[in-house]
Formats: C-alpha cells, sequence, structure tokens
C-alpha cells in the first residue's frame, strides 16, 4: 500500500559526490543554471565538503567532494547501466539541440548527440560533467506528438 506522503512527494535534489568541488561547483553553476547557493558544509573530521546548488525553477544538485573518493565508471548512456545505482542526471529543457551546443561549448564532454528517444515521442541527448557524471537533456513533446526523423 502506497503512503499517502510519499504519493505526494516531488524530486528535491541529486547527490553527485565530485573529484574538484572548485570545477565542479562552477560547470553546474555557470554552464547548468544551478547558480542560487542554498547550503555550504564542511565535516573536517572526514575530509568532506559539500555545497547545495538550485536553478531558478527549483531543481537542486548538491555536490560532495571527499578527499580519497574513487570514480564510479564507465560513463556512458548504455554501458552505465552495467552497474548498479545512480548514473544519470537528467534535466527537461525546452530546446535540446541549443542546449547540447551550449554545455558542449562551455566545456561538457559531448557524449550522445541529440536524438529520437525509443518512445519516439522525446529528444534526447548526453554529456559528461568534468568527472564524466552523465548528464542527460530531455525535450518532450507535446502528448501524442510523435518526434519527426532528423528533428
Amino acid at each position: 500500500m502506497t503512503d499517502k506522503s510519499t504519493a505526494q512527494a516531488v524530486f528535491d535534489h541529486a547527490g553527485l559526490s565530485v573529484a574538484d568541488m572548485d570545477r565542479s561547483r562552477a560547470f553546474y553553476s555557470g554552464v547548468l543554471g544551478f547558480d542560487i547557493v542554498e547550503d555550504e558544509f564542511e565535516f573536517a573530521e572526514h575530509e568532506l565538503r559539500g555545497v547545495v546548488l538550485k536553478n531558478h525553477t527549483g531543481l537542486r544538485v548538491e555536490l560532495f567532494c571527499r578527499r580519497g573518493a574513487e570514480p564510479t565508471g564507465p560513463h556512458h548512456p548504455i554501458d552505465s547501466t552495467r552497474r548498479q545505482g545512480w548514473f544519470q542526471f537528467a534535466m527537461a529543457v525546452p530546446d535540446i539541440q541549443a542546449t547540447f551546443d551550449a554545455v558542449v561549448a562551455a566545456g561538457a564532454t559531448p557524449l550522445m548527440k541529440p536524438s529520437t528517444a525509443p518512445d519516439g515521442f522525446t529528444k534526447v541527448a548526453f554529456v559528461g560533467d568534468p568527472d564524466g557524471n552523465l548528464v542527460e537533456f530531455l525535450q518532450r513533446q507535446p502528448s501524442g506528438v510523435r518526434v519527426e526523423p532528423g528533428d
């Protein structure tokens, strides 16, 4: 039986362990638009720093940087499904091609150019952040409107 409280839940944030806090903070803030700092914290005894960044729609990402943390890899839209756990961060955008071009020009690693998803209704694209973590962009069509080939 579904809990009434969780049935009303909305997505709040994703947490991401990063290798270089300053580099990742600059990417998520300056490139992806998470430019509102909600919280910054440090646990010196664990050599751990963190920051909660928010964009203007209210979407949040929490970055953690801890000495000795190791990358999880692989960082590819298909290959990453070989490991369990969260493997991507997805954002719906109004113009996927413009977004993809802008973030790649700003230094993101292009992993999959905008293309039609298997559902035939959504355009998707993937880039890698400074640590190679997957960032997915989606452009959803209105219900029942299929993406035309080449769009």
